[in-house]
């Protein structure tokens, strides 16, 4: 899984990068800091399930933190986006194209409006973030769109001469842009789509592009400088106005992650607080700054909103779940004896025989039934797994 960290020049991509994933993303006050695509591993959580069954688990793909079971996604950010990008304006095209290979998408606006349309610093409050709401998806949109249209001809022949299905038509084009077929059929039922010469319509396309971009990659707003009072003024109106944002501090978490990975203070990302252990390390302007994180982020927010951010977006928006697969459901463990060792992310509908496939191709032929760890009762291949399931798979 792969998720795409986007929006225009100097909100804050990279430091939501580097508290995501603790890299070395480039963090600037000025437009284009980031010029190529970079890639490193963050964590969505979950409950554990050794707390569940009171044991001491021995996690192997992933980590537990007190209880908190942290499972690795791939995150990406990207340059930022300005206007017309899609027409080739600036980076446009090529990280128009980065964009389409994440399957969920995290649009970071900027909500103390202290930065224009292009990413240029402005007084505080001076820009509307309002205005970026729209910004990514209409961008995407219409590059989407010229696709489409630039391949038209081929998919019209396609359809009607050569006799192919339209959705493999389409699928021939955006399966580069990593869409499925799965979602080019829901959007053409949505839109109750039958005729290939219905997208000729110039509105009818933008909506079709519009509603599998919706469709193929799930989007959450990241309200970012939630500490300023001016973005906690926006971020209300937002809401007012119906706009889902969530309010995050990319800062703060970068800055209690990088203390804690030094063991100065205590924290476990998406919690509401923070101790601080080594006090003698920290100089008066840290420490202030720490005391502003705790007053006005951590009390006020309860907490930075970046691990919230990510969760909801994969288990809300993108719908996955989280999977334990065992070798021993009594023992709950592998064959080597680790406790609760791996945790997969899968999409909701999945089942026993889908996640014996995931682990290993050969598993999926050979699959032949399942153990639930919670009843010990056994499951058949057709099984629809459920968010923190347990269970084992039984083998020919």
């Amino acid at each position: 899984m792969k998720i795409g960290i986007v929006g225009k020049p100097n909100v804050g991509k990279s430091t939501l990068y580097n508290a995501l994933t603790m890299g070395n993303s480039k963090v600037g006050s000025y437009p284009f800091t980031t010029i190529k695509s970079n890639e490193g591993v963050g964590y969505v959580s979950i409950k554990c399930r050794c707390r569940d069954f009171n044991v001491e688990d021995n996690p192997i793909n992933s980590k537990c933190i007190n209880g908190i079971r942290f499972i690795p996604v791939k995150i990406l950010d990207t340059a930022g986006l300005v206007p017309d990008a899609w027409k080739g304006r600036g980076l446009g095209n090529q990280f128009l194209s980065d964009i389409m290979k994440a399957e969920g998408l995290i649009h970071v606006i900027d909500l103390s409006g202290e930065t224009d349309e292009e990413g240029r610093i402005v007084k505080e409050g001076e820009f509307n973030p309002l205005e970026e709401v729209e910004f990514v998806r209409r961008e995407v949109v219409m590059w989407m769109k010229n696709i489409l249209m630039d391949n038209f001809d081929k998919i019209y022949k396609q359809v009607k001469h050569l006799g192919v299905d339209i959705i493999d038509a389409l699928h021939q084009i955006l399966s580069g842009l990593n869409i499925s077929r799965e979602d080019i059929l829901e959007t053409l039922e949505k839109m109750g789509l039958k005729n290939v010469s219905q997208l000729e319509d110039h509105n009818v396309l933008i909506n079709f592009c519009q509603e599998i971009l919706e469709t193929s990659k799930p989007l959450v707003i990241a309200g970012n400088k939630i500490d300023k009072a001016v973005s906690e003024k926006n971020y209300r109106e937002l809401n007012r106005r119906g706009v889902e944002v969530h309010p995050i501090s990319a800062l703060a978490e970068y800055i209690l992650k990088k203390l804690a990975e030094d063991k100065i203070v205590y924290y476990i990302p998406g919690t509401d607080r923070f101790d601080i252990l080594k006090p003698n390390k920290l100089d008066s302007k840290l420490y202030s700054a720490l005391e502003m994180i705790r007053e006005k982020i951590m009390k006020k927010w309860g907490g930075t909103g970046v691990q919230k951010l990510i969760d909801t977006l994969v288990f809300d928006k993108m719908d996955y779940i989280a999977v334990y697969p065992v070798r021993d459901v009594n023992k709950l463990s592998d064959a080597k004896g680790n406790i609760l060792p791996d945790v997969y992310l899968v999409k909701r509908g999945t089942t026993l025989k889908d996640l014996a496939a995931i682990i290993h191709s050969e598993f999926g032929e050979r699959v032949k039934y399942g153990v639930d760890a919670v009843t010990k009762k056994r499951i058949s291949i057709n099984y629809i797994l459920k968010h923190r399931d347990v269970v084992s798979i039984g083998l020919y």
